[in-house]
């Protein structure tokens, strides 16, 4: 049975996308920082803070436990609504230290211990690293470095067999995204109205496009930022 370690993956897109390797029968682990949810995925959990494991060492432990890594998803992140002006120091490392540097870490430590047996990793981005979103600076700079991670990982890590993809999720009907616009009805229906097919994504179809890049299918897919937002970046 293959193995897929997801971070983040006990909630929002996370879970769907560990319920979605589950259902292709991988063994999942799910890193996060508390149990929440992951007992009714049929993953295994990994209790870890992975800002403030720089290194990664969290993925040495379970790669010397289990082996090889056919996958792994580096989709743990926070978000912060703020310009950049308003943004603390100490606000601004939160957010590189979650959503960039402990991915750099991880994507680092994957590659040096699967260098004799390939792999893939898949890392979640977001619209906001092809387009710039309102009061959002800290986490726009995060986002955008994650694509430009994961094409020098692409680059560096294929001599190895081991490809690097992004996914960049737009607007998912997720609970929090929900909890957000109804306070503001009027700007889902403007967001609704941006986009070609007039209505937000699914976690699945977040989930599905991971699947898909960590798979044997996308064997020759390497270094792209695979836009999953219904074409919103594009529409007019």
């Amino acid at each position: 049975m293959p193995t897929a370690v997801i971070t983040g993956g006990n909630k929002g897109l996370g879970l769907a996308q560990t319920q979605r390797f589950i259902e292709a029968g991988f063994d999942v682990y799910v890193v996060a920082r508390s149990r929440a949810e992951v007992d009714t995925t049929g993953a295994q959990f990994i209790e870890c803070d992975i800002a403030a494991d720089r290194a990664a060492d969290w993925l040495a432990d379970l790669h010397g436990r289990v082996g090889p890594i056919a996958a792994l998803v580096n989709n743990a992140g926070v978000h912060l609504k703020k310009p950049v002006w308003d943004v603390a120091p100490d606000e601004l490392d939160r957010v590189l230290d979650i959503n960039l540097r402990a991915m750099f870490a991880a994507c680092g430590r994957y590659v040096a211990l699967h260098r004799d047996t390939g792999g893939a990793i898949v890392n979640i981005a977001s619209m906001g690293a092809v387009m710039a979103l309102p009061s959002a600076a800290a986490y726009v700079t995060a986002k955008t470095g994650v694509v430009g991670l994961t094409r020098s990982v692409a680059v560096d890590a294929a001599p190895f067999g081991i490809r690097c993809n992004a996914v960049s999720p737009g607007f998912i009907d997720t609970d929090m995204t929900r909890a957000v616009l109804a306070k503001d009805p009027a700007r889902r229906e403007r967001i609704e109205g941006r986009i070609p097919s007039h209505q937000f994504g699914t976690p699945a179809n977040v989930a599905d496009a991971v699947f898909y890049l960590a798979s044997d299918r996308a064997a020759y897919v390497n270094g792209v930022n695979l836009p999953v937002d219904g074409g919103y970046a594009v529409g007019f």
